[in-house]
């Protein structure tokens, strides 16, 4: 298959779960857009340097973190709360709304390994890859978010 080609099949096939980790990150869909677009177009850029093809998509979602924390670090520290509130629901949790809404209620640290964790399915040292932490710390973010949600999910009911 042709590099092009090939290249073009995954990005489709990893365009949700781009945009899904860009707006848990950044919280608006226009940074979102631009992030995961700028990530492609990197990736692409840099495509030579990738050593392995089954290495492809937690490359390219890091590649995508680091476009996000720029555009953070470009931006005011606060989110105003009604940007946090068009952050949309997960396509695969409509009947899970309210853990999804739990889930955006997160700090952006927390709320990024929940969302490569159980909603794009990376293991944790694909995530400490990604986010560019050790797996450990992987492990401890899980660990602090989950209690965090089960706060905010008792809380809600």
């Amino acid at each position: 298959m042709e590099e092009l080609e090939w290249f073009t099949e995954q990005v489709k096939e990893n365009q949700t779960a781009m945009y899904r980790l860009a707006m848990s990150m950044l919280g608006n869909t226009e940074d979102a857009a631009d992030a995961a677009q700028e990530a492609i177009l990197i990736a692409y850029q840099k495509l030579p340097s990738l050593r392995k093809r089954e290495s492809f998509r937690p490359w390219l979602m890091r590649i995508l973190t680091n476009e996000c924390y720029a555009i953070l670090r470009g931006r005011k520290k606060v989110i105003p709360l009604d940007e946090v509130s068009e952050l949309p629901a997960a396509p695969e949790c409509e009947e899970h709304l309210q853990l999804w809404q739990a889930v955006c209620g997160l700090n952006q640290q927390l709320r990024a390994v929940i969302v490569l964790y159980y909603y794009d399915g990376f293991s944790g040292k694909e995530i400490g890859t990604i986010l560019g932490i050790t797996e450990a710390n992987v492990k401890t973010r899980l660990s602090r978010a989950r209690k965090h949600l089960r706060i905010l999910l008792e809380g809600s009911q």
